[in-house]
C-alpha cells in the first residue's frame, strides 16, 4: 500500500526491495555454505582413502614379509633333506594364491615363488677377484647373446662397465671416452653391478634386448656357480662349444625331477675348465611374492642367501621392480 507525503505525491514501500536483497543474500550464503561443506566432504573423503591405502599397504607388507620368513623355512628344510637343489623340491613349488584373513574375514590374497637365481649367467663373475676379465664367462656370455640373437657386443661392454680400469676391452669394450659422449653422458660404474637393469646404461641397448636376456642373467656377489639341475639349455649350451643346444636340453630335462647327481657326464663333453663354472647346489634364490589386499597391490621381489648353516638371510628386497 502506498503513502502520501507532505506533498501529496505518493510514496512507494521499500520493504519489497529490501526483501528480495535479504533473499538474495539467503541463498548466496546457503550456496556458499554447500560449497564450503562440499569441499570438507571431499577432503574428509580423500583423507579417508589416503589413511586406507596406507592401511591396505602396511597390511600388504607385512603379508609379503610373511610369505618370505616362509620362504626362508622352506630353504632352511631343503638344505636338511640333502645338499642337491633341482627343481623337483619342495621349494620350487609355486605358492598359489592364498586368502587372507582378519577376524574371520577374507581381505585379500599372497601369491608366490623361489626361483634359483645360480641357474643364471651371474654378470659380476666377468672379473675376477683380481679385477681382471675373466676370459671363459666372457666368451660363455658372447655365446649366450649370439644364441638368443643379441650382440655379442654388449658382453664386453658389460666388461668394461664392471672392471675397475678405464681401459676399453679388445675386440668389444667402452669406457668413460665413449659414455661421456652420450645423452645424457654417464661415466662407467667400474664396480660390480647390482641390479641387471644396469644394462641400460650401454650404448643403443635398449627394452627389446633387455628382456630376451634378463630370464637368463643375474646379478650376484662374485664367485658363484651355475647349478647344472637349475638352469635353463641357453645358459648350459653357452659353457662350451663342444655342447650343442640340443645335448643342453636333454641334461636339463634330466634333471627336473631328481637332479643330475653328478656332473662327470657333463665334464666329459664341455671340458674341465668349462666344468669348473658349474655346481649341483645353490645358496642364491629369489622370492617373487604378490599380495592384494582391499585397492592396494604389491609385489615384492627378496634376495635370499642360505649359507652352509641352513641360516637364511635377505641380502636385498625390492618393491614394484626387480
Amino acid at each position: 500500500v502506498g503513502m502520501t507525503g507532505h506533498t501529496g505525491v505518493p510514496v512507494r514501500s521499500t520493504r519489497p526491495r529490501e526483501k528480495g536483497i535479504a533473499l538474495v543474500t539467503a541463498l548466496l550464503i546457503v550456496a556458499l555454505a554447500t560449497i564450503f561443506a562440499a569441499e570438507i566432504l571431499w577432503a574428509v573423503s580423500l583423507q579417508v582413502r589416503r589413511v586406507s591405502s596406507a592401511l591396505y599397504f602396511d597390511q600388504a607388507f607385512q603379508a609379503a614379509l610373511g610369505a618370505e620368513a616362509f620362504a626362508a623355512q622352506i630353504l632352511r628344510q631343503d638344505l636338511q633333506a640333502g645338499d642337491e637343489d633341482h627343481r623337483g623340491e619342495e621349494w620350487a613349488v609355486d605358492l598359489p594364491p592364498l586368502p587372507l584373513e582378519k577376524d574371520g574375514q577374507i581381505i585379500g590374497e599372497v601369491a608366490g615363488f623361489i626361483e634359483d637365481l645360480q641357474g643364471r649367467v651371474n654378470l659380476n663373475n666377468l672379473v675376477n677377484d683380481a679385477g681382471e676379465p675373466d676370459e671363459v664367462t666372457l666368451e660363455q656370455l658372447r655365446r649366450l647373446f649370439q644364441t638368443l640373437e643379441v650382440d655379442p657386443a654388449f658382453a664386453g661392454f658389460l666388461s668394461d662397465w664392471i672392471d675397475p680400469d678405464i681401459d676399453p676391452g679388445f675386440p668389444d669394450g667402452a669406457e668413460d671416452d665413449l659414455y661421456s659422449g652420450l645423452t645424457p653422458p654417464h661415466r662407467t660404474a667400474n664396480i660390480a653391478v647390482t641390479s641387471i637393469s644396469e644394462m641400460y646404461s650401454m650404448p643403443e641397448f635398449n627394452l627389446e634386448a633387455f628382456q630376451l636376456i634378463a630370464p637368463y642373467v643375474t646379478a650376484l656377489p662374485r664367485g658363484t656357480l651355475i647349478n647344472a639341475n637349475t638352469t635353463t639349455a641357453f645358459v648350459l649350451n653357452a659353457l662350451s662349444e663342444d655342447l650343442d643346444l640340443g645335448s643342453a636340453e636333454g641334461y636339463v630335462e634330466s634333471a627336473v625331477e631328481g637332479g643330475l647327481g653328478s656332473l662327470d657326464e657333463i665334464r666329459e663333453r664341455i671340458g674341465e675348465e668349462a666344468a669348473e663354472k658349474l655346481t649341483l647346489s645353490s645358496q642364491y634364490f629369489r622370492l617373487t611374492v604378490r599380495v592384494t589386499v582391499g585397492t592396494s597391490r604389491l609385489t615384492m621381489y627378496s634376495l635370499l642367501r642360505r649359507g652352509n648353516g641352513g641360516t637364511v638371510r635377505t641380502i636385498l628386497r625390492s618393491l614394484g621392480t626387480e
